[in-house]
């Protein structure tokens, strides 16, 4: 019983990490894209 308690508490930890992973991601590619366009004068 204890031994299922901490694999789901693992498995939450690794989707947490992957949702804060994919969070950042598009954020730094969203400030990226916004740079490039202003670069271009488009923005």
């Amino acid at each position: 019983m204890i031994q299922n308690q901490e694999t789901t508490v693992k498995e939450k930890t690794d989707t947490s990490m992957s949702l804060e992973t994919l969070i950042a991601m598009g954020l730094f590619g969203w400030i990226a894209l916004s740079m490039a366009l202003m670069g271009l004068g488009i923005w």
